[in-house]
C-alpha cells in the first residue's frame, strides 16, 4: 500500500515539476541563460520520460501534453524572434501589400509603412536578418498570419495567442491522424507521446510559435490517406504540407516506388498513378500560390531560399567540417560551394532511396522519409532546433529512436546566444553530433545486425528441432 501511494505521489510531483519548469521557461527565463535553460530542458525530458514509463493511461498523458502547452498561452516567445516577422507579414497582407515582394527595410525606408508604436516594435524586434530578406513563408502560413493579424490587430499578445491556438489545433490533428496510422503499422499508440509530450515540440511549436506543427498536420493527413489507399486525397494533404513549409516536397520521389503494386519497375499502372498524384499536388500548390502571384515573386522568393545553402550557417555538422577544410585550402569560407555540394548529395541520396527497390510498402516508405529528412539536416548549413520536428514526427512511425536523443541534444545549440551577440560553442556542437551519430550507427547498423543474427539463430534452431 505504501509503495502504491509513493508511486502515485511521485507521478503527481513529476507533473507539478513539469508545470513549474514550463512556467519558468515561458515567463522568467532569458535566452542568454543557457545553462539554466538546458538544465530545465533536460529535466523536462527526464520527467516526461518517467511519465511515459509510469503506466499512466495514454489518454491522460495526451491530455497532460495539451494542458502543459496552455501554460504558455499568454507568454511572449523568448527563444526565437521569428514570430515578429510572422505578425509583420500578416499586417502587410491586411494592408493590401504582398509580403513576398517587399523587404521590411525597404518599406520602412520608403515610408510605405509608418513606424507607429506597433509597427516599430515588430520591425525592431524581428532583427536585421529578417528585415533584410524577402519572406519565404508559404501560402498556408501567410493565410494564418493574415487571419491572426485580422483578429489581433495592433495587440502583440492577441496575435501571439491566435497563432498559438492555431498550432495547438494543428497538434490535435496530428494526434488524431497519428493514432489512426500507428495501428496500420502494428506499432503501439503510445509512440505518439514521443512527439506530443516531447519538450522540443512543446517549446518550439507552442512557445516559440514555429509553423512546423501545421505542416506536420497536413503531412499526417497525407500519410493517413496514403496508408488507406486514398492516394489522391493524400496528394491534397501533401500539397497542404508543402504550402505550409516547402521541405516535404523532398518526399515526392519516395512515393514513386510505393505506387508500384505489380512488381515490375516503371510499369504503366505505377507511372499513371504517380502522374495523377503529382498533377493533383502541383495544381493544389499552384492554386495556393495564385493568391499571392506576381511576376517578381518567384525570383525574390528563390533569392532568399538560396541563402539557406550559400550564406546562412548555424549548428551544422558535416558542413562545418568541410568549412574548416575550405579555410585550410583556400583561406576563405567556401559555403557557396559546399552548401550546394551537400544539397546535391542529399538529392542523390533521396533518388537512391527512390530507386533502391522496385516496390516498397507503407512501413518502408516512412523509414525512407525519416532517413531522407535526417540526411538533409545532417548535411545542412543551418539546423535550428525546431527543424527537427519533421524527422521526430516521422520517427514515431518507425522502430528508430535516435530522433528522441537528437531532440534533446539539439538544445545545446542555444549556447550560441549571448547577451551581446551569437557565438557558437564548437565543443558542444561536437558533443551533440557525436551523440546523435553514435546512436544512429548503433540503431541502423549494430542493432540491425544483432536482430538479423537473432532471427537467423531462431530459424536454425527451429530447423534443427524439426529435423530431430
Amino acid at each position: 500500500m505504501r509503495a502504491e501511494a509513493l508511486n502515485t505521489w511521485t507521478k503527481v510531483l513529476s507533473i507539478i515539476s513539469l508545470c513549474f519548469i514550463y512556467y519558468w521557461l515561458g515567463y522568467e527565463l532569458e535566452r542568454s541563460q543557457f545553462w539554466l535553460l538546458f538544465s530545465l530542458y533536460t529535466a523536462a525530458f527526464g520527467l516526461s520520460f518517467y511519465l511515459y514509463k509510469s503506466g499512466i493511461r495514454l489518454s491522460y498523458l495526451i491530455l497532460l501534453s495539451f494542458l502543459l502547452k496552455f501554460i504558455f498561452l499568454f507568454s511572449i516567445p523568448e527563444l526565437s524572434q521569428d514570430f515578429y516577422r510572422f505578425v509583420w507579414d500578416g499586417m502587410l497582407y491586411n494592408q493590401g501589400i504582398n509580403p513576398y515582394l517587399h523587404l521590411p527595410k525597404e518599406l520602412v525606408e520608403s515610408h510605405t509603412i509608418e513606424m507607429e508604436d506597433f509597427q516599430g516594435l515588430l520591425y525592431d524586434r524581428m532583427g536585421d536578418l529578417n528585415a533584410s530578406n524577402y519572406s519565404t513563408y508559404p501560402p498556408v502560413a501567410q493565410l494564418i498570419y493574415t487571419l491572426s493579424y485580422a483578429i489581433g490587430q495592433s495587440s502583440l499578445i492577441l496575435n501571439i495567442i491566435v497563432l498559438r491556438l492555431f498550432n495547438i489545433t494543428a497538434e490535435i490533428g496530428i494526434v488524431w491522424f497519428g493514432l489512426k496510422i500507428l495501428p496500420h503499422l502494428k506499432l503501439p499508440k503510445s509512440q505518439i507521446l514521443f512527439f506530443i509530450l516531447n519538450p522540443l515540440v512543446i517549446l518550439e511549436s507552442t512557445f516559440n510559435l514555429h509553423f512546423e506543427a501545421v505542416m506536420l498536420f497536413f503531412l499526417a493527413l497525407s500519410l493517413y490517406y496514403l496508408c488507406t489507399s486514398k492516394v489522391y486525397l493524400s496528394a491534397l494533404g501533401l500539397a497542404g504540407a508543402v504550402a505550409s513549409k516547402m521541405l516535404p516536397l523532398m518526399f515526392l520521389p519516395l512515393i514513386f516506388p510505393f505506387m508500384n503494386k505489380k512488381g515490375k519497375l516503371f510499369n504503366r499502372n505505377q507511372i499513371l498513378r504517380f502522374s495523377k498524384f503529382v498533377t493533383i499536388l502541383l495544381l493544389a500548390i499552384v492554386l495556393a500560390y495564385s493568391f499571392f502571384w506576381d511576376s517578381e515573386m518567384l525570383s525574390k522568393n528563390f533569392k532568399t531560399l538560396s541563402l539557406y545553402f550559400t550564406s546562412f550557417e548555424f549548428n551544422a555538422s558535416f558542413y562545418y567540417a568541410l568549412r574548416w577544410v575550405g579555410f585550410e585550402l583556400s583561406g576563405y569560407n567556401m559555403i557557396g560551394v559546399f552548401g550546394k555540394l551537400l544539397l546535391l548529395i542529399t538529392t542523390l541520396f533521396v533518388l537512391f532511396l527512390s530507386f533502391k527497390k522496385k516496390s516498397i510498402d507503407f512501413k518502408t516508405l516512412l523509414s525512407y522519409m525519416l532517413f531522407a529528412s535526417t540526411v538533409y539536416y545532417l548535411f545542412s548549413t543551418t539546423v535550428h532546433p525546431w527543424y527537427l520536428m519533421l524527422p521526430l514526427f516521422l520517427s514515431i512511425f518507425t522502430r528508430f529512436k535516435y530522433m528522441i536523443v537528437w531532440s534533446c541534444l539539439i538544445f545545446l545549440s542555444y549556447s550560441a546566444y549571448k547577451i551581446d551577440g551569437v557565438e557558437e560553442n564548437y565543443r558542444l556542437l561536437v558533443l551533440q553530433y557525436c551523440g546523435i551519430l553514435g546512436i544512429m550507427s548503433y540503431e541502423i547498423i549494430v542493432k540491425r545486425k544483432l536482430v538479423s543474427e537473432n532471427r537467423l539463430f531462431r530459424k536454425n534452431k527451429v530447423q534443427s528441432k524439426n529435423q530431430s
